[in-house]
């Protein structure tokens, strides 16, 4: 059953609303542009391998307040900056080391991603600090959910 979201008086969508959460690792941050200018602002996401690695599931910048843009960009500029990655590009990749909790609506098949798979409506909850990244979801579990 469809009902109407309103989160902001100009932006008005149809849909189910939030029906799934994930534990996902920060893969990369792309630098923000316009109000988030300065800003480590959209998340590439990934979800447990096998093998113990990662694989990109998707990106989200929603649901990230001031205060958490300003942690998120202190935290991942110093960690890219001590695996020796760069601060200068668009994206700066950073080691798989963070894993955030991600509300969804969905998952669908998708082409763009190495999983096979994108979240729909993603949107940060909170950075897990109680979680390590071997306790990620994983693969496995993003892609049923788009089974069911």
């Amino acid at each position: 059953r469809l009902r109407l979201l309103l989160r902001d008086p100009l932006f008005v969508r149809a849909g189910g609303g939030v029906n799934h959460r994930l534990d996902l690792v920060v893969l990369a941050a792309e630098w923000g542009h316009g109000r988030r200018q300065g800003w480590l602002s959209n998340l590439h996401l990934g979800a447990r391998r096998p093998d113990g690695g990662f694989v990109m599931v998707g990106k989200t910048f929603k649901g990230l307040t001031d205060a958490l843009l300003t942690w998120q960009t202190e935290r991942l500029s110093k960690l890219a900056t001590s695996a020796g990655l760069p601060l200068d590009g668009h994206v700066v990749e950073v080691p798989p080391t963070l894993v955030v909790e991600v509300a969804l609506d969905g998952v669908q098949r998708s082409t763009r991603y190495d999983g096979g798979v994108a979240l729909r409506f993603a949107r940060v909850v909170r950075y897990r600090t109680d979680k390590t990244p071997d306790q990620a979801d994983s693969i496995e579990t993003v892609r049923n959910l788009g089974a069911s």
